[in-house]
């Protein structure tokens, strides 16, 4: 496995966990201050590896 397929699953596995964290917090269990603040880092690491990612791909010399 590549290393950006690596880095995409990943990132997408980090903001499933986060989202689906986030929400059953919310809905269903009370787990408190310290879950919701757990699972919205994973939710930002998500993002951080896409849009960087996305970023090294449209860096300079790789323009579109």
């Amino acid at each position: 496995m590549s290393k950006r397929k690596f880095a995409k699953r990943s990132a997408f596995i980090l903001l499933i966990i986060g989202t689906a964290g986030l929400l059953i917090n919310e809905f269903v269990f009370d787990w408190g201050r310290v879950a919701t603040v757990v699972f919205a880092i994973f939710n930002i690491a998500g993002l951080v590896i896409l849009f960087g990612m996305r970023l090294l791909r449209t860096g300079p010399g790789n323009e579109m």
